[in-house]
């Protein structure tokens, strides 16, 4: 009895091992996304499958000057901390998704007088990658996001690179 037990708990593992392999097969990537203007954007986000949707969780720091470090043209500087739920669309070659969710945004702002204060807050993220993926493992494309937020709304474009097996 024990023997025929140990048999078909075995087999019953095997089985959930075999099926959680075949339900998260090709749903992750990793992506990494800059943009250089007057000031530097960098993001760095991660995005999985669970059942039928998409999260990803990202950190982003945005408004850095490019030479010296310290503050940008607009006189702020971001990070935010987001988690998000999202849709994808994927083709042979290439993916679209879409994500948005809750957010933490914090940073410095400097005053005209040159005082500097840090802020944190709350707020809404929104993020559409569209990526060209010539291999499974990794792709090109752009990033188009945007914060509601309490301090100061903003929006933009990267370009990234993506790593995983998304497709």
């Amino acid at each position: 009895m024990k023997k025929n037990l140990l048999v078909l708990l075995i087999l019953y593992s095997s089985g959930l091992l075999q099926a959680q392999k075949e339900d998260t097969a090709y749903k992750y990537w990793m992506t990494i996304g800059f943009f250089f203007d007057a000031d530097v954007t960098l993001n760095l986000s991660y995005n999985f499958a669970l059942g039928e949707n998409f999260y990803k969780v990202s950190y982003q720091k945005k408004g850095d000057a490019i030479l010296g470090g310290g503050f940008n043209h607009s006189d702020f500087l971001f990070r935010e901390i987001d988690i998000s739920i999202g849709k994808r669309l994927q083709f042979e070659w290439f993916q679209a998704s879409l994500f948005t969710g809750p957010s933490y945004v914090y940073g410095k702002r400097r005053f005209r007088n040159s005082r500097i204060e840090k802020f944190d807050t709350v707020g809404l993220e929104t993020d559409i990658q569209l990526l060209f993926r010539p291999a499974n493992e990794i792709g090109l494309g752009i990033g188009l996001y945007g914060s509601l937020n309490f301090i100061k709304n903003y929006a933009g474009i990267n370009i990234n690179l993506t790593f995983g097996n998304g497709k």
